[in-house]
């Protein structure tokens, strides 16, 4: 989507807030909010560098409320420092969540309808803030642990931090939910002139579709369990590794776990699995995590996690690349340990050890040390 029908995008937005609050008489409510992330990063050991790397992230935007029944987001992104991966860790799946190679962006816009049981929402989304999520794999700083790499290594969909055109609808049922969402096929090139407008839907491009059932399991006797199962199909047109032809259709399913194990103690799990590895630079994805809350019982908010994550190449990309020659892996695997406490006037400070196993662009597994100071407003 090119500049011209991205003004025309937020101008339609823009009207249709505006028609909304004067249709309804009672005060229109806003809560602006802003959040500061910052990164320092060292490589102890192994990789593709040396040194140390700093970044930060900040994150603006407003919650609105237009009457009893629809609502509004608006957020966007800025990025300073490093965003060199290739010469750190070399890491395929980036040792911090919060890299990005765009500088300033708007992520998402949109507006929400709600029935009684059930929602739909319209605008500038992003996928993996409402599919394939996991509350324990939040916690963790390397992006494995959030959107799943079956899909953001495959696919050009709308991921942290490029959103796109589209629509998600939610209903509510007796033991969980169902969801379904559709987007534009290709999110933009995310790159530093990328501000959020530059998606496109249709033809080569063509659209992502996805559908998530969620139960939520509890009962006096048991612990929580929330299990997610979710399927999607991309329509746009995919180059094969093996001869450069195109075919067009590329489809996958996941899954999730997050199990409470007892009042402090959770685990989470998930499997990506991508079919067609012709067509697919990740064929096969998992993850596994433990995190205790008050683990030091002064500090009952404090919470210490431990997670591995293991993402399988598919074997035409690897023959393609030529790795399979050079470098006979066949996965890189992440083994995190971090530990996140609140202190003065809400900052957060999040210590995290990554151990990285194959890293794709490395000769050598790296171990790497970080923190993260982080407060929100």
């Amino acid at each position: 989507m090119r500049t011209f029908p991205a003004i025309l995008f937020s101008l339609s937005f823009l009207e249709v807030s505006a028609t909304c609050v004067q249709a309804d008489s009672r005060p229109l409510k806003i809560q602006p909010y802003a959040h500061l992330t910052i990164d320092g990063w060292s490589l102890l050991e192994g990789g593709a560098g040396s040194g140390q790397r700093g970044f930060g992230l900040v994150d603006l935007g407003a919650d609105f409320v237009l009457s009893e029944r629809l609502e509004g987001h608006v957020g966007g992104f800025l990025y300073l420092g490093d965003r060199d991966v290739d010469g750190f860790t070399g890491d395929f799946g980036v040792y911090s969540n919060i890299i990005t190679d765009t500088r300033y962006n708007l992520f998402t816009a949109w507006l929400q309808h709600s029935f009684s049981d059930s929602y739909i929402r319209m605008g500038q989304l992003a996928s993996d803030e409402t599919f394939y999520v996991s509350e324990g794999g939040s916690l963790f700083l390397n992006s494995n642990f959030g959107a799943l790499p079956s899909v953001s290594a495959n696919l050009s969909a709308p991921l942290f931090s490029v959103g796109a055109a589209g629509a998600e609808y939610q209903r509510q049922l007796a033991n969980g939910y169902f969801q379904i969402g559709v987007y534009a096929g290709d999110s933009g090139p995310g790159d530093r002139d990328d501000h959020g407008f530059q998606w496109k839907a249709g033809g080569d491009a063509g659209y992502f579709y996805i559908a998530e059932r969620g139960w939520q399991l509890h009962s006096d006797s048991s612990l929580p369990t929330q299990i997610k199962i979710g399927v999607y199909f991309h329509s746009g047109s995919f180059e094969s590794f093996n001869n450069g032809s195109y075919s067009k259709g590329n489809a996958a399913f996941y899954a999730v776990l997050d199990q409470s194990l007892s009042e402090s103690v959770s685990l989470f799990a998930r499997i990506g699995i991508n079919p067609e590895s012709e067509y697919n630079v990740i064929d096969r994805y998992f993850d596994i995590g433990l995190y205790w809350q008050g683990i030091i019982s002064s500090r009952p908010e404090d919470t210490f996690g431990i997670a591995y994550s293991h993402s399988h190449f598919g074997n035409d990309f690897r023959h393609a690349t030529a790795i399979e020659e050079n470098r006979p892996i066949t996965n890189e695997q992440v083994l995190e340990v971090t530990y996140q406490s609140t202190f003065l006037h809400g900052w957060q400070a999040q210590p995290s050890l990554q151990y990285i196993i194959n890293p794709f662009n490395a000769s050598e597994d790296a171990f790497v040390a970080g923190i993260r100071l982080s407060v929100g407003y």
